[in-house]
């Protein structure tokens, strides 16, 4: 695994999440741009999820980041389907931003690996 494309991706998209917040808080549209603000976080969750995985288990670091994100981010999933069984839409935007994140950091690590 290359850690340093690894990190560069998760800064480039970080970066594209925060243009696209700014944009729509400039354009009045503060909820949508809240919304994002959960997907940007989770480039930086990741980042330190894989940061301690491999300090912490260098020859197993990428079962250990897999592992540990899998356990952070699943709750998400249980989240979601709460959030649409109450209509709570506002909750449900957020976590389909959260995991539309997770999903794009899985598969570029799968990719990376």
């Amino acid at each position: 695994m290359n850690a340093e494309l690894f990190y560069s991706f998760l800064e480039e998209r970080k970066s594209c999440v925060l243009a696209e917040i700014t944009r729509l808080a400039q354009e009045g549209r503060i909820d949508e741009s809240n919304v994002l603000k959960a997907k940007f976080n989770v480039y930086d969750i990741c980042k330190a999820v894989y940061g301690a995985a491999t300090a912490q288990s260098k020859d197993d670091a990428g079962n250990a980041f897999q592992a540990t994100f899998n356990k952070i981010t699943s709750p998400w999933k249980s989240s979601l389907e709460k959030a649409k069984a109450h209509g709570d839409d506002h909750k449900v935007l957020i976590e389909e931003a959260k995991l539309e994140a997770a999903q794009e950091i899985n598969a570029k690590y799968a990719e990376l690996s």
